[in-house]
């Protein structure tokens, strides 16, 4: 991370992010402590210090390799991956050659840790113009599709050859990227009892292929709302959490019988069974790959492969608007005590306010507003002085051209999108 983002990352046992009441906690027992600097610093030799060594990347790379190994299909695969001057590079490449997959073209200017971050104005690739070299790179070798972990490897950004988009590619949303892979992992689960299993506890030598309705996929409030579509026409559970990981990996805790197979979130967050107990760019690249090589040997690409998801479940438009403000609570209470009769021209069906949570959800400081076939969901940043709004709208594509639904779908949008602005401002 740039130097200002400096921190660090909670872990409870189970190997998923600290939630209530452990948060309040460790921040008492912080206090408790008094000023750090009276606490004495432990030497390097301390009993205190664990250091750990290549062994831990040996056995992460074991079972993420498991759970996404390669097909023959992929010894053609083309593809650009960079690492965006982050600490990824090298255990991604040790996965993907491990995994079978084809050695990427790597972006050689990206390619090195580097704090300063030289080629991008910020190294989030969900960014514009964060992935502009990698895909001059693929434009030059003709690649397949381009790959992108964030700087510290828990993220990843998905590009694909599209004629019709600015430059000739375009750059999948985490929405589209968690309907391709939610649909591919279930897929994967529902054919091979060792799917997902081998890694984790060895072959599963006579066990029967798991029954549909015994697989968990999970998404979140501000995600598409496709991966429950998905999941239903496979006969699999969905699950719905508030934003974060910490809440996504524990999804699976309420359904004791359940097999969690795929979790993400549209941030480009994504989990390939629970082996990682948080996101993981670097699993998810493997997947990803795997369904790539697996379209592509069908004469076919992931754009055509999510043609294929929004014509069976709908076109699922999504937008997000961040507005700026000094006083977040006060919006959030304006909203709470006046609310939108219509936005974007449609009535407002029903308000959804997650403070005190409900059956399913804990409380937080969320507003869901349900319109007919669409969604628009607010609540303040965690981080910044900002409002996020998260809209939806979806349209079936059942007697019309994909094409069709897709510009009815952006004709509902933009209104919604301006409604929702003046709302917020």
């Amino acid at each position: 991370n740039p130097p200002a983002d400096n921190g660090y990352k909670l872990y409870l046992a189970d190997g998923a992010q600290i939630v209530p009441p452990a948060d309040i906690e460790i921040e008492a027992a912080i206090r408790d402590i008094g000023p750090a600097a009276q606490i004495p610093v432990a030497g390097p030799d301390s009993p205190l210090i664990s250091r750990c060594g290549d062994e831990v990347a040996r056995a992460y790379l074991d079972k993420v390799c498991a759970i996404s190994p390669a097909s023959r299909d992929a010894a053609w695969l083309r593809f650009v991956y960079t690492p965006l001057h982050g600490v990824a590079g090298g255990l991604a490449l040790r996965a993907f050659e491990q995994a079978g997959f084809p050695t990427p073209d790597v972006v050689t200017a990206q390619a090195e840790p580097d704090p300063r971050f030289p080629t991008v104005a910020f190294p989030n690739p969900e960014e514009p113009g964060a992935l502009d070299l990698a895909l001059a790179q693929a434009r030059r070798s003709a690649a397949d599709l381009v790959i992108a972990n964030d700087p510290d490897g828990d993220r990843l950004a998905v590009a694909v050859p599209d004629p019709d988009a600015p430059g000739g590619w375009r750059t999948l949303t985490g929405d589209q990227v968690g309907a391709l892979l939610g649909s591919y992992l279930l897929g994967q689960a529902t054919v091979d009892p060792d799917w997902g299993t081998a890694a984790a506890a060895g072959p599963a030598a006579g066990r029967p292929v798991p029954r549909s309705d015994e697989l968990l996929v999970v998404s979140t409030i501000v995600s598409a709302t496709m991966l429950a579509r998905i999941a239903a026409a496979a006969g699999a559970q969905y699950a719905e959490t508030l934003t974060g990981f910490k809440w996504i990996m524990r999804a699976a805790e309420s359904r004791p019988a359940a097999r969690f197979v795929f979790g993400y979130e549209e941030a480009l967050g994504y989990a390939v069974t629970d082996i990682v107990r948080d996101k993981d760019g670097i699993g998810a690249a493997l997947a990803i790959l795997g369904l790539a090589a697996r379209t592509r040997s069908r004469g076919g690409s992931l754009l055509d492969a999510y043609n294929e998801l929004e014509t069976a479940h709908g076109v699922h438009l999504t937008a997000q608007l961040t507005v700026p403000t000094t006083a977040p609570t006060e919006v959030m209470a304006r909203l709470r005590g006046q609310a939108p009769a219509q936005l974007g021209g449609a009535p407002v069906l029903s308000v959804t306010d997650l403070t005190g949570g409900t059956g399913e959800l804990p409380s937080a400081d969320v507003l869901s507003y349900r319109l007919a076939d669409a969604r628009v969901v607010i609540r303040p940043s965690g981080t910044e002085p900002k409002i996020k709004a998260y809209l939806q709208v979806v349209e079936a594509v059942t007697g019309r051209e994909l094409a069709a639904a897709r510009r009815a779908a952006e004709l509902r949008m933009a209104p919604l999108r301006e409604s929702v602005r003046e709302l917020l401002n």
